[in-house]
């Protein structure tokens, strides 16, 4: 599915603000609102609108929408590669307003977490091969700072190992339901543009979803959960190549099927509990991406990544080259809904 083809998409949140309604029978019958909490997010529908009265079913079959996921643990993964400046300020803009919008979509929504990892490992310390060990003295490698799909908590990917994004949740990821979740999001997901101009993006990714990584003790401790959907967004520019020139060289090891036999074994192999999502370039599929320039306009050729998350039962693409990604994450969100009603607990 493109960005093009957007009508799942709306289905989905026409049908989902009323079905996890009151469970009062009268509601409805007269009341001048219904105030939906299952979750973290509070929906209030008006019953005297007629416009709402064909909201809580499947537009296709007039059964009721049901969603299975209470949980959801979103993981986004940010070029920090030197083209990546106005792609990191697009999405800071847009992803209050997708959280914004969940309360409408997914009001069942008891815990949401979210985490931001960078595509190198070692930030600002001037390495261009990103399979080597620690690239500078006087630097401790062994920390969270410096391993690849570690949280980021810090402003800039950590060039600043000293500083802090401060998040309520006192530990390596936000929750999105909190007040201060926009800032501290803004904080975490300029993640800067010194990061090596070889990318890792499948690997920080396997990285942050590693069960072990999770475990106490770990860089993300307590993210992954066996009973959350996990909903990934890969934002980049370039092409995730383990083949650049001079070889070995660069990218994330693997092919597209084995990064994706990973994401999945670490959901138990369950498929069906995640979410793909791709802010990615390449023409002609995204007609407003030119080849990658010097002065960082355009996208290169994405075609692993294409097919890395095209394996994904449920997944969406849209062009990073956007000026803005409102749009994306309004369809976007269609897609993490799906995801929600296809849950296997």
């Amino acid at each position: 599915m493109t960005m093009s083809t957007p009508h799942l998409a709306a289905a989905l949140l026409l049908s989902l603000p009323l079905a996890c309604g009151s469970d009062d029978p009268g509601a409805g019958g007269g009341s001048t609102t219904a105030a939906t909490m299952d979750g973290i997010f509070t929906v209030t529908n008006n019953d005297d609108d007629a416009s709402t009265s064909t909201a809580g079913a499947d537009t296709s079959t007039g059964e009721p929408t049901q969603l299975n996921c209470d949980k959801i643990d979103f993981v986004f993964v940010i070029d920090n590669s030197s083209s990546m400046a106005d792609e990191q300020q697009n999405l800071v803009d847009a992803v209050p307003g997708f959280v914004d919008s969940m309360r409408t979509a997914l009001p069942t929504v008891k815990s949401f977490r979210v985490g931001v990892v960078d595509t190198d490992a070692y930030p600002g310390l001037g390495t261009e091969d990103p399979l080597d060990g620690c690239p500078a003295e006087g630097v401790d490698c062994s920390s969270c700072d410096y391993s690849l799909g570690a949280f980021l908590d810090k402003p800039l990917a950590a060039v600043d190992p000293t500083s802090s994004c401060n998040f309520s949740s006192g530990g390596p990821f936000m929750e999105g339901a909190a007040e201060s979740f926009p800032d501290e999001f803004a904080c975490a997901a300029i993640v800067g543009t010194d990061g090596n101009p070889v990318e890792q993006q499948v690997g920080a990714l396997l990285g942050a979803v590693d069960p072990a990584a999770s475990e106490d003790g770990a860089c993300n401790a307590g993210f992954l959960r066996d009973d959350a959907l996990l909903v990934f967004l890969m934002i980049t520019d370039e092409e995730d190549d383990n083949t650049d020139m001079p070889a070995p060289q660069g990218g994330s090891l693997g092919e597209p099927a084995d990064w994706y036999a990973s994401v999945v074994a670490a959901k138990n192999g369950k498929s069906a509990n995640i979410v793909g999502l791709g802010l990615i370039g390449g023409s002609p599929r995204f007609e407003d991406c030119a080849a990658l320039s010097a002065n960082g306009k355009g996208a290169e050729q994405s075609s692993r990544l294409e097919q890395f998350l095209d394996q994904f039962d449920t997944h969406f693409e849209g062009s990073v080259c956007s000026p803005t990604y409102g749009t994306f994450f309004d369809d976007a969100l269609g897609k993490v809904a799906e995801g929600c009603m296809n849950f296997i607990p």
